[in-house]
């Protein structure tokens, strides 16, 4: 299953989704601890996968600990022309709490900054979830705003709270 590193952090690398990772991804993405946090209402199928990662403005990465999978970073909405993007991430249920999401979030930035030249990258989290708050803010994003009731998640309308990152806040962290 492990494929090439695509960026390699302390503990983790970011790779290439390949076919035999839809499995994980999708026994994963349907836990309700990590569907929750993201804005995934429907089952999502193997062959769903492939579709998920068809979208022209999107970039995920496998994120694996000694080449085994721990969960999914992804940069999407990416405008070339604005030269902003939206990051999403998530981590297996019984790898959370290790640090895995700010170091893969942390990558995956690296290459948003770095590698596709963007100026800036936003992350929108339900209102609730003060771990991945935790993450972006550990990153350097700061706070932008709430989208009032935009998102309606296990029988009720919540908020989601937007976070932002400038290229030039993320190069002073990282200097």
């Amino acid at each position: 299953m492990p494929g090439s590193a695509f960026l390699s952090g302390d503990r983790l690398t970011l790779r290439p989704i390949e076919p035999d990772d839809h499995a994980f991804l999708s026994r994963h993405w349907n836990d309700p601890a990590v569907r929750h946090g993201t804005n995934k209402y429907a089952p999502i199928t193997e062959s769903d996968i492939a579709d998920l990662l068809a979208a022209d403005d999107t970039v995920h990465f496998l994120a694996c600990r000694d080449g085994d999978p721990v969960g999914l970073t992804w940069l999407f909405q990416i405008s070339d022309v604005h030269g902003n993007g939206e990051l999403g991430y998530w981590i297996a249920t019984d790898e959370t709490g290790q640090g895995y999401a700010t170091e893969a979030a942390g990558l995956c930035l690296r290459y948003a900054f770095d590698e596709r030249n963007l100026r800036k990258v936003i992350a929108r989290v339900f209102e609730d979830n003060d771990p991945s708050m935790r993450v972006l803010e550990k990153l350097g994003f700061r706070e932008e705003g709430q989208l009032r009731d935009h998102y309606y998640v296990d029988g009720r309308s919540v908020n989601a709270v937007l976070y932002g990152m400038l290229e030039s806040e993320f190069r002073n962290r990282t200097e």
